[in-house]
C-alpha cells in the first residue's frame, strides 16, 4: 500500500546538515516514516504530488529534539525536594518511591513505572523532544508506554547491585530476568523506533561483576551503554577510596569504556580521565539544569569539546528539573559555560543545537537515521511557531531558537513520518485519562512512600 505524502511547505528550514544548511522558504517532504526531499518550497510543489499539505509559513522547521538523559518515572515526583545535594535527594525523594514501585513490581503491578513513562512522554512530545534515551528501574510495561505514545525512545534498563539500600531496588536476579524479557520482546520493535539500551547505574552503586555482565549483556543483544560518571566529588571520592582510582580510570582499567557507551554528567572529571573519554570515543550527555539544581557543578564542556569528544544535551529525571523541556536545557547550556568560564565566545548557539540535534544522535549511534533533515532519513520533525513576541523579530533562527524559544512554542511534532501532535493536541491518546489515572497511582504510592520513610533502613544508617 502506498504511503501518503506529507509536504510541509513555506517554512524557515534549520536542517543541521551544514551542507544544506538553512533555506528560508524551505519545504521538507515525507513519504512513509522517511524524509523523502527537502528544499526550496516552490521546486517541492511542482516536484511531488502530495496528500496531505501543511502550511509552515512564519514557522521554523527543525529535526526533532534529542534527549539524552531522562528518568521517566520521576515525573511523578516534581516539585518535591528543592533544596537537596544528590546523596540527601536520594534518600528524601528517590528512595520512598522506588521502595515502593520495587514491591510492586515483585507483585506483578507495574503501573507506577508506566505512568511515570506515560507523563513523561506526552510532555516531551509537546516540548519538542521526539527520540530520548531513559534510565529506569526494569520494568516491562516502559515500552508499551513509549509504543502507545509514538515517540522514539531508548529504554536503558538500570541495573545496581550495591549501595542502594535493598529496600529501594528489586533483587538482581529479578533486575536481570526482567532486562533479558524485555530486550527480547521489545529491542528494535516499531521499526526501530523502540530500542533498549543497558543501563548499570554508576560505578558505585554497580559490583565489577555487574559492570562486565552488563558489557556482556550488551555484547549478546547487540545493545548500547548507559551510565552516570562522576557527578559528583562524592562518587570521586567513594571510588578511589574503594577502587584505588577515580571513576573513569577504573571503568577503563576494567575495559567498560567504549564508543557504545554514553556517559551522563562527567561533571568531576580530571584532564587525563577527559584524554581517556576520548581514546575510548565515549559520548557524553550533557545535563546543566539538573546538576545545577542540585548543586553538583559545572561539566567540562567546553573543553570536551576541544578534545573532539561527542556531547550531547539532556534534561535529566523531572524530580531534580523540574521539566523536560529541551530549549530550557538549550539556553541553560550556553548561558552556563559563558558564564563558568567567563568568555561568551566559548559555546556557540550553532554547537548547543547540534548537541541536542545531530550530535545527540551520534551520542547514541543513530546519526544516519535521526538528528538533522535530509533525504532517507526519519521523518522526525518538529514545527516551531516564531510568529510570537518573544520570538520577534529574528535576525538569526539559529540564535533565537537557542535563545528565545521554549517548549511551548512547538506546534506540530512528527515521528516516523506520523503527526502525533498538533493544534495543541497530542493524537491517538487520551491524554485527559492519562493524566486523571497517573495522579490516582502516585498519590497512592506516595502515600505508602510517607507511611513507610519512618521506617526507612537508609535514614537510620
Amino acid at each position: 500500500m502506498k504511503s501518503d505524502i506529507i509536504l510541509i511547505k513555506n517554512g524557515i528550514v534549520v536542517t543541521m546538515n551544514p551542507s544544506i544548511g538553512i533555506i528560508k522558504n524551505g519545504a521538507v517532504a515525507i513519504e512513509g516514516d522517511k524524509i523523502l526531499d527537502v528544499g526550496n518550497s516552490e521546486r517541492l510543489k511542482k516536484e511531488y504530488k502530495t496528500d496531505i499539505v501543511v502550511d509552515a509559513s512564519g514557522m521554523a522547521v527543525l529535526p526533532g529534539l534529542i534527549n539524552t538523559h531522562v528518568h521517566l518515572y520521576q515525573n511523578l515526583l516534581k516539585g518535591l525536594n528543592d533544596d537537596s545535594a544528590l546523596v540527601e535527594w536520594l534518600k528524601r525523594t528517590l528512595y520512598p518511591l522506588r521502595h515502593v514501585e520495587s514491591k510492586k513490581v515483585m507483585s506483578g503491578d507495574f503501573r507506577v513505572g508506566y505512568y511515570g513513562a506515560l507523563m513523561a512522554c506526552l510532555e516531551m512530545i509537546r516540548s519538542g523532544t521526539t527520540c530520548f534515551v531513559s534510565m529506569d528501574e526494569p520494568n516491562p510495561w516502559i515500552c508499551g508506554a513509549i509504543e502507545e505514545t509514538g515517540i522514539r525512545g531508548f529504554y536503558g534498563i538500570t541495573l545496581r547491585d550495591r549501595w542502594t539500600p535493598k529496600d529501594a531496588m528489586l533483587p538482581i536476579e529479578k533486575q536481570l530476568e526482567i532486562a533479558t524479557e524485555t530486550i527480547r520482546k521489545w529491542h528494535g520493535s516499531e521499526g526501530g523506533r523502540i530500542k533498549c539500551m543497558i543501563a548499570p547505574t554508576t560505578p558505585f552503586a554497580c559490583s565489577e561483576e555487574l559492570l562486565l555482565e552488563s558489557e556482556k549483556m550488551s555484547d549478546k543483544f547487540g545493545l548500547r551503554l548507559s551510565i552516570h560518571i562522576s557527578e559528583t566529588p562524592y562518587e570521586v571520592k567513594l571510588v578511589k577510596k574503594e577502587k584505588g582510582r577515580r571513576p573513569v580510570e577504573f571503568l577503563d582499567k576494567i575495559n567498560f569504556l567504549s564508543p557504545k557507551v554514553l556517559a551522563a554528567h562527567c561533571i568531576w572529571v580530571s584532564e587525563k580521565e577527559i584524554k581517556i573519554l576520548k581514546e575510548r570515543e565515549v559520548k557524553v550527555s550533557h545535563n546543566p539544569e539538573s546538576n545545577m539544581k542540585l548543586g553538583s557543578g559545572v561539566a567540562p564542556i567546553p573543553r570536551m569539546l576541544k578534545e573532539g569528544i561527542t556531547v550531547s544535551l539532556a534534561t535529566d529525571g523531572a524530580a531534580s528539573n523540574d521539566n523536560l523541556d529541551m530549549f530550557e536545557a538549550i539556553r541553560t547550556s550556553a548561558l552556563l559555560h559563558k558564564l563558568a568560564s567567563q568568555d561568551p565566545s566559548v559555546i556557540s548557539a550553532e554547537k548547543v543545537m547540534q548537541m541536542a540535534t545531530i550530535d545527540a544522535a551520534r551520542a547514541i549511534g543513530e546519526e544516519n537515521r535521526i538528528g538533522s533533515i535530509e533525504a532517507g532519513k526519519k521523518a522526525d520533525l518538529i514545527l516551531i511557531n516564531l510568529k510570537k513576541p518573544h520570538l520577534q523579530p529574528i535576525h538569526d533562527v539559529v540564535k533565537t531558537l537557542v535563545y528565545c524559544a521554549n517548549g511551548s512554542d512547538v506546534e506540530m511534532t512528527i515521528v516516523d513520518g506520523k503527526i502525533i501532535f498538533k493544534n495543541g493536541r497530542i493524537l491517538g491518546v487520551n491524554e485527559g485519562r492519562i493524566i486523571r489515572e497517573a495522579e490516582e497511582v502516585v498519590r497512592a504510592a506516595l502515600m505508602e512512600a510517607e507511611e513507610y520513610l519512618p521506617k526507612a533502613s537508609w535514614l537510620r544508617s
